[in-house]
This record gives C-alpha cells, sequence and structure tokens, in this order.
C-alpha cells in the first residue's frame, strides 16, 4: 500500500500499525518535515505478516544534497538510508543508533529525521522513550495475524476463568522463523488455539 500525504487522514482497513503511521506522520508535520511519501503495509506470510512502514524525503525536501529514507520493521525498530540526487541509488543504509526503542516515541522519530533531513546526519543522543499505544499495537498486530491465519483473536484474561472463578492456564508459543518451516507455524498455532478452546 502506498500512501502519499495528506492521503493519511483515512485509516487503511485492517493495519494494525496505523494509529503509529498517524502519529509519526504527525509529528513530523509538525516538524516542518512531512515526508514526501509515506508506505505502509505489512510483509508476506513468508516474513511473518510483519508490519512496516517506509518514510521517503527526495532531493527536493532535502536542500539538494540528496534523499533520506526512513524504514520501521515492527520487531526491529528503525533504519535510515542516504540516498543520492535519483533516490534508487542508496549510499548507505544501517540502522537508526539514536532511537533505542523498536517502537520509538514520534517525536523522537521526528528528532531524527530534522535532522538528518537537514544535515544528512544522525542526533548525538540516545531515545529511549517508547510510544504510548505501543501495547496496543502489539496486540492489535497479534490479532491481524492470526485472522490471516484463520484463527480467532486471543482470549481476554477475564475469559480464562472456571466454573469456580479460579484463573485459567495459560499458554504461550514461540515460534522461530529462521528455523520452523510455514507449515509448522500454521501447526503449531492451530494445535494451541484448539487447545485453548478446550480450556
Amino acid at each position: 500500500m502506498l500512501l502519499d500525504p495528506p492521503g493519511l487522514r483515512g485509516a487503511p482497513q485492517g493495519m494494525p500499525h496505523w494509529p503509529y503511521v498517524q502519529a509519526v506522520d504527525d509529528a513530523l508535520t509538525a516538524r516542518g518535515v512531512p515526508p514526501g511519501t509515506v508506505r505502509a503495509s505489512h510483509h508476506g506470510l513468508e516474513r511473518g505478516l510483519t508490519t512496516y512502514m517506509t518514510l521517503a524525503w527526495d532531493v527536493s525536501r532535502t536542500g539538494g544534497r540528496g534523499g533520506i529514507r526512513l524504514d520501521w520493521v515492527e520487531r526491529q525498530g528503525w533504519y535510515y538510508a542516504l540516498t543520492s540526487l535519483n533516490s534508487f541509488d542508496v549510499l548507505l543504509y544501517t540502522v537508526v543508533t539514536a532511537l533505542r526503542a523498536p517502537v520509538a516515541d514520534p517525536e523522537r522519530v521526528a528528532d531524527v529525521a530534522e535532522e538528518l533531513v537537514r544535515f544528512r546526519r544522525l542526533p548525538d543522543a540516545e531515545y529511549r522513550e517508547e510510544w504510548e499505544g505501543t501495547q496496543d499495537m502489539r496486540d492489535a498486530a497479534d490479532d491481524f495475524r492470526r485472522r490471516r491465519m484463520g484463527l480467532g483473536p486471543f482470549r481476554l484474561p477475564q475469559d480464562g476463568a472456571d466454573s469456580e472463578g479460579t484463573a485459567g492456564s495459560g499458554m504461550r508459543l514461540t515460534i522461530d522463523t529462521h528455523t520452523d518451516t510455514y507449515e509448522q507455524a500454521i501447526a503449531a498455532l492451530q494445535a494451541a488455539y484448539q487447545h485453548g478452546s478446550r480450556t
């Protein structure tokens, strides 16, 4: 999905990270460095349906020295690219070391973007603040992936009580996307969901 401002005002259907995309875009706009392009979507099943966004400033927005791109990946955090006058010619691509939280506070993202756009350098600081909506976004992303795999949403804690009012036993499932095959991951999720629905 490609969204170019001001098209950011309407939330796309099923994008669990949309509130974060909009919060970052709002912070950048307020700072006077709105990106020329905002790309927000999710990867395919082979990459775990993880969400991402890309913010890009072409040479017309960066003082004529080349373009800037900021990439965010749900579980990994922020990366940046310095490009030449041709935005496809990447001169440098690396992690944004200034943003220490994977879901960094939008104001801190704006701090980094402003320094990159105006001076093509990272700020000499470390920002550890996490966005206030991080947990809600993660829960929405988990439910999004479950729906895409044909599973129901996670049960709420109050739904896990038995007839005598004691809390039901929880379950945690970890899937290693580097070693587990897609078929193994789906089978594990379906087995866990069926087990949970019987308790």
